[in-house]
């Protein structure tokens, strides 16, 4: 119930707020006097109104619905309370129609009983346009019109819910309602959108138009209300209407970036590329479009010419130019830094969020996805170098402190990396029983890597074993300690470290380390054409980051396949990434297969 706050909290403010411009008070009672339990059930759910007033305003959200519900109890007359109760209610409900039903009808009758309370109906119009509800919506701002004839914003409602209606007769009365706003309010293209909008809707394109012409004879120079009418003629399919619109607007005001935007995506919809990149480059060039529309702007030219090599630079060329204009946005640098992550340039995309973490030192996110981008990059001692700055501002942030021991682990230095995961394991035992499971067995499975790798392979398998208590389902604790038990040579071992790798490879069936887990605890097993069987997907899955482990593997089930030819192929590409390693070197110069 937590999580609702933030919506919740707004909606009860704005609701109290309500309460006290529209004077409401708790029922009078009836003329005859109430009996005394009728009067003391009236203040004891005024008392509970009030308490859960205060509970709320604490940001108890918990207390708060389970004391107006006792008022509710105890006073169901009391639509106010109602009202307050059925939003929250509704909220509550997403998952649960009788739920949410129940709290939509409670304030259904707050505004039935009382439509005149304008902040409690208003915010009654609102949830049901946001839930479809065509019918009640126009009962409701129609009922609210005509009782605030003169508030524009109601009037505008109103025809927005006689438009959603779609009903030819509702139609013509919205253009009515906005016709009148009109007379008041002057010339105002939201106005004439929502008529352009009905009249279209009721196939008058002529009369649309000719609003259109009318709003742009009395504002000749409006930019907008000439992208709008370039935005209609493409709608009414005018493209050479829409393109002289589009034109005008950018003679009317030649810095305005809308303008060569909405030009070229007149151009992409034509296929008129050269255009198109042309007007993508004037249109980011311009210092008026909004930083958000050019990052939207940049993706999507991005995607459209990704496939295309020649171009790259020419991408790199208007990311400059936008970084250049908006040097503080995080959101330009995050689509760049995306884009070089798909072109694999991790570093360089990691000096991107450093530059945006220049500007907001106190996003814990960016900083791991820094401290990411840099161990996808292999370099480890600048991913170290992050954490530390990053542990500076966050020193006891688990993610954090789990993600710099894997940074030492890169390294070597399982050591040091074990003084973060002890450190992480403290505080989530500091915890007790409320400890976040998932990051518990997490770093109870990385002190059992830490410890494998420095030899200690009791311990290790203590931790993983632990590890698995904590969550039964920890994948990469499931595959690392099937591969050990295989390394361990105890062949007693065999059939559990099976069990484990097919439960982490039943989870993530194409991860290729998964995958050549199982291959090699099949292949000690003896399974040899099974094995190839699960190697080649493993072989087939990396083919973009071939790692040696795996291409030795796969040389060893070969070779056990009667394929020493082949096998010799996979273990030549193993040498090759791993030149050191003696063992590859014997096979290859000798062609057979040594067991370690």
């Amino acid at each position: 119930m937590r999580a609702l706050r933030h919506i919740f909290t707004l909606v009860a403010a704005m609701t109290l707020a309500a309460v006290a411009v529209s004077g409401y008070s708790k029922p009078k009672g009836k003329s005859r006097p109430e009996p005394w339990s009728e009067r003391t059930a009236q203040r004891k759910a005024d008392l509970y109104f009030m308490e859960a007033q205060r509970q709320n305003l604490l940001g108890n959200d918990d207390a708060f619905f389970d004391i107006m519900s006792q008022a509710w109890e105890l006073d169901s007359t009391d639509s106010g309370v109602g009202q307050l109760l059925g939003y929250y209610m509704l909220a509550l409900g997403q998952n649960d129609t009788t739920y949410a039903h129940k709290g939509y009808m409670m304030m259904r009758r707050r505004f039935d009983e009382n439509p005149a309370d304008y902040y409690s109906s208003v915010f009654y119009g609102m949830i049901n346009d946001r839930l479809g509800n065509v019918g009640e919506s126009n009962r409701v701002w129609r009922k609210l019109h005509e009782l605030n004839p003169d508030n524009s914003d109601i009037s505008l409602k109103f025809a927005e819910a006689l438009m959603a209606s779609r009903d030819s007769a509702a139609l013509r009365e919205s253009i009515g309602v906005l016709d009148a706003i009109e007379r008041v309010e002057g010339h105002d293209l939201g106005i004439t959108s929502h008529k352009v909008r009905a009249l279209l809707q009721l196939k008058d394109s002529t009369e649309a138009l000719a609003q259109l012409r009318a709003f742009r004879l009395a504002s000749p120079r409006n930019a907008d209300i000439l992208i709008y009418s370039g935005d209609v003629f493409g709608a009414l399919s005018q493209p050479d209407s829409a393109i002289y619109y589009y034109d005008q607007a950018c003679r009317v005001d030649s810095g305005y970036g809308l303008a060569y935007y909405k030009r070229a995506q007149y151009y992409k919809q034509t296929g008129d590329s050269a255009a198109y990149r042309r007007e993508i480059t004037q249109a980011l060039g311009q210092e008026s479009l909004d930083v958000e529309v050019k990052a939207e702007l940049l993706k999507a030219y991005t995607l459209d010419i990704y496939n295309d090599t020649a171009d790259n630079p020419e991408i790199e060329e208007l990311f400059d130019r936008v970084i250049q204009q908006h040097p503080h946005e995080g959101s330009v640098r995050d689509l760049y830094s995306s884009y070089l992550v798909a072109r694999r340039h991790f570093d360089r995309a990691a000096e991107q969020q450093e530059i945006a973490l220049d500007a907001n030192p106190a996003d814990s996110v960016r900083w791991m996805t820094v401290m990411s981008l840099y161990s996808q990059a292999d370099r480890p001692q600048k991913a170290i170098a992050i954490g530390e700055r990053a542990l500076h501002y966050f020193p006891d942030n688990v993610n954090m402190n789990l993600m710099q021991g894997g940074n030492y682990q890169m390294t070597g230095d399982y050591t040091r990396a074990m003084e973060y995961f002890d450190k992480v394991l403290a505080t989530l035992r500091a915890e007790g029983p409320g400890a976040d499971e998932q990051a518990m067995s997490q770093v109870l499975a990385a002190i059992g890597d830490s410890y494998h790798s420095l030899g200690n392979r009791d311990s290790a398998f203590t931790y993983y074993e632990e590890a698995l208590r904590v969550n039964p389902d920890n994948v990469l604790a499931l595959n690392n300690y099937a591969y050990y038990m295989v390394l361990s040579g105890d062949a007693a071992m065999l059939d559990r470290a099976e069990e484990y790798s097919a439960r982490s490879l039943a989870a993530q069936p194409d991860n290729d380390t998964f995958l050549d887990t199982y291959a090699w605890i099949l292949f000690n097993k003896k399974q040899y054409d099974k094995a190839r069987e699960y190697i080649d997907r493993a072989i087939e899955l990396e083919s973009d980051n071939p790692q040696p482990d795996v291409l030795s593997h796969a040389g060893d089930i070969y070779y056990m396949n009667g394929e020493p030819a082949r096998a010799v192929e996979f273990w030549q590409q193993a040498l090759e990434l791993d030149p050191d390693n003696a063992l590859l070197r014997k096979k290859v110069q000798h062609r057979t297969h040594f067991f370690e």
